[in-house]
């Protein structure tokens, strides 16, 4: 196995179960405690965008130094240490991607698969209690990175920034965002309490689907979009169980397609600056939804973006 899939894994591992979960449940989804987590975000693509990079690797070892470092604190951070991990997670990320371009769809696919096999079985692990998760997977990724082969990437020459490809990556992010917050919030839907293992077989089911079948993102586009339709539906209808299996298939579906889009862009600035939207803007306005308890707007977002596909793909494709 190609030891950048490790680190992409073990890095994804990170983003779920420390940045994106961890931290928002020690502090008990406390918005004003919180919010410059995604403002040093912004500011970490951004200057990724800008910055002159000569040595991917040696940046790299410096990033996950200094997440190490920050993580030691974990979960005691003030709003200043936020704003550092999220500029070391905003920066860090597009650099990864763009060094993982030089691997094809099965190594993605492989990454994704042992992020979301992992991040299920440790979902339930106390928030309080993952400082040694936040320490451990920054060295995993330091120790693979030591060894693991960099290929030459060649530039692709982006004519224009592909906004209205980012913008449907934006909708599938904010629909899943909303549900996984709602639903990791909900004492009655606690899906990843009791199905554990049904959920990452419906991941892999998910992971294998998208490689095996998938193709362009936006060509994909109906399948994603009924496939949410539903997971809402049985979220509605409080459907755990089938719940469990319909909603990690269209997570692993469709993030091994967003994945894999935003690799082959091979430039670190087109990455960078999709990042804020995907990663960052679409995230925490759904998490905004999540905590007011109003997922009804997630649904009609994606009523709405349903009705106006068939004219947005047209000057798309």
């Amino acid at each position: 196995m190609n030891l950048l899939v490790i680190v992409l894994s073990s890095q994804l591992l990170y983003y779920l179960l420390i940045a994106q979960t961890g931290i928002v449940g020690a502090f008990d989804s406390h918005i004003h405690d919180l919010y410059t987590l995604p403002i040093g975000g912004v500011i970490g693509a951004l200057i990724g965008a800008l910055w002159r990079h000569h040595s991917l690797k040696q940046e790299l070892y410096f990033l996950f130094g200094v997440q190490m470092m920050i993580s030691w604190f974990y979960p005691n951070y003030s709003l200043g240490m936020l704003m550092a991990l999220g500029f070391v997670v905003g920066y860090t990320t597009p650099l990864l991607l763009y060094i993982f371009s030089s691997q094809g769809k099965l190594q993605l696919s492989l990454g994704l698969a042992i992020s979301y096999a992992v991040g299920t079985a440790l979902y339930t692990y106390p928030f309080a209690e993952r400082d040694y998760i936040a320490i451990i997977l920054p060295l995993i990724s330091v120790a693979a990175l030591r060894f693991a082969r960099m290929q030459k990437i060649e530039p692709v020459q982006h004519l224009h920034f592909p906004r209205k490809a980012v913008g449907v990556m934006m909708v599938w992010i904010f629909a899943d965002s909303a549900l996984f917050e709602t639903l990791s919030r909900s004492e009655s839907m606690d899906i990843w309490s009791n199905y554990t293992l049904l959920i990452i077989t419906s991941h892999f089911a998910g992971v294998y689907a998208a490689y095996r079948f998938g193709g362009e993102l936006i060509k994909h586009t109906p399948i994603i979009l009924g496939l949410f339709a539903l997971s809402y539906a049985l979220y509605w209808m409080s459907e755990p169980i089938l719940l469990a299996v319909v909603y990690p298939i269209v997570i692993s579906y469709y993030n091994v397609l967003l994945f894999y889009t935003l690799i082959r862009m091979r430039d670190i600035r087109t990455i960078s600056l999709s990042m804020i939207g995907v990663g960052w803007v679409a995230a925490s306005a759904a998490n905004a939804v999540a905590l007011a308890h109003q997922l009804w707007i997630a649904a009609i977002i994606l009523t709405i973006f349903a009705l106006i596909y068939p004219f947005y793909v047209r000057r798309i494709l």
